[in-house]
């Protein structure tokens, strides 16, 4: 094996401080006998304005509060009354994107942690922007329409192919049709991208399944998952990749126990941030855009990795569709209250990566067939 080894592995898996000067009271005694009145003419002149001041303050308080949503790229704009609780303003929110409110997680609304949905508008410390009446936050949360659903559970089936599950497996001559376009696109992506390392290099359905409920991400966690990572580390340098935000990403790499495991160490992680779009054609001859991600990136910040000595283990063989030789497909792991007994991919994936460690250049191996290798024939 080369010197120095990499896998990347899919992961299907994105705060202010504001200060409060406290006026100083007037403590001269000369001073606070200039502002006492010396009459009570002055002391009547002076109630007025003290009566309005304070009914202004009340009126502030009973104003009507202006939420302004952010969702799948669409902005959302609502006027709520400050005795409406969290709950109400989430079902404003239903009405208009037919997420459900216990689907609806309120970014932003806050600082800290979310309010329950019990709580009343005009109890929280709401976040605005500089100069903006309005409260802007981000929503998070799928519509109903879009919501998996067990087959067993739906009466009627329509027959829809859905691009968003589609796959393929990619040739060693990649169908992309506009290859300047794509080498454009990855050499801007390369510069702009700015790897941190989490521990110094060595000479989304992959690991857990995303969608299902659970009360712990643990509970969803792929079986074999530590012990795969402590194996591969022992021979190869680690990349987590996720097709998602860095904060869904952080959450989940971080409750999971990757970042912190006492027995292997992840090199760095990179998001969907760092991934580029391609067009390629399905079977039938039609186009499909998606997203991918490409090793060159790595390979250009840290040129001690290469196509010889790096394989990129993902559940969607698309992802490496500007590197398939270095690809190795493995199957989704989905349904996890019931898979999780059964499952044991990674414990194979596992094998087949330590049966290879000893060859010079990963690009003499056919992953497609990793299942059944056997190693290098003495």
């Amino acid at each position: 094996m080369a010197a120095d080894s990499s896998l990347c592995v899919d992961s299907t898996t994105s705060s202010s401080i504001t200060i409060d000067m406290p006026q100083h009271a007037a403590t001269d005694s000369n001073m606070a006998s200039v502002l006492t009145p010396t009459n009570e003419n002055n002391k009547r002149a002076l109630q007025p304005d003290t009566e309005e001041e304070s009914g202004d303050q009340s009126q502030s308080k009973k104003r009507p509060l202006t939420f302004v949503a952010s969702w799948q790229k669409k902005t959302y704009t609502m006027t709520c009354t400050p005795e409406e609780t969290v709950q109400q303003l989430k079902k404003k929110l239903q009405d208009l994107t037919n997420v459900r409110p216990q689907n609806m997680k309120l970014l932003n609304l806050v600082k800290g942690k979310l309010p329950a949905d019990d709580t009343r508008l005009d109890s929280l410390s709401l976040r605005r922007k500089p100069g903006s009446d309005a409260i802007e936050f981000l929503m998070l949360g799928t519509a109903d329409e879009k919501i998996f659903k067990d087959p067993d559970q739906v009466d009627t089936l329509p027959d829809v192919f859905n691009d968003l599950e589609y796959d393929y497996f990619p040739s060693d001559h990649p169908t992309h049709l506009d290859q300047a376009k794509v080498q454009r696109k990855l050499k801007d992506t390369i510069a702009k991208t700015n790897i941190r390392l989490i521990n110094p290099l060595r000479q989304d359905y992959t690991l857990f399944d995303c969608k299902s409920p659970a009360s712990h991400i643990s509970e969803l966690m792929r079986p074999g998952m530590h012990s795969f990572l402590t194996s591969a580390y022992e021979h190869y340098d680690i990349v987590i990749w996720s097709q998602t935000s860095w904060r869904t990403l952080e959450a989940k790499v971080t409750e999971l126990g990757i970042l912190s495991h006492p027995d292997y160490k992840i090199a760095f992680v990179m998001d969907i941030t760092t991934m580029i779009s391609v067009t390629t054609l399905k079977a039938d001859g039609s186009e499909f855009k998606h997203q991918v991600k490409p090793l060159e990136i790595i390979w250009a910040k840290f040129p001690q990795f290469s196509s010889k000595n790096t394989i990129h283990v993902d559940d969607l063989s698309r992802n490496f569709a500007l590197n398939p030789k270095a690809g190795l497909k493995i199957s989704a792991f989905k349904h996890a209250p019931v898979k999780r007994l059964t499952d044991r991919e990674l414990y194979y994936v596992a094998r087949y990566l330590l049966l290879i460690v000893d060859v010079d250049d990963f690009t003499t191996l056919n992953h497609k067939r990793w299942r059944s290798y056997h190693g290098v024939l003495e």
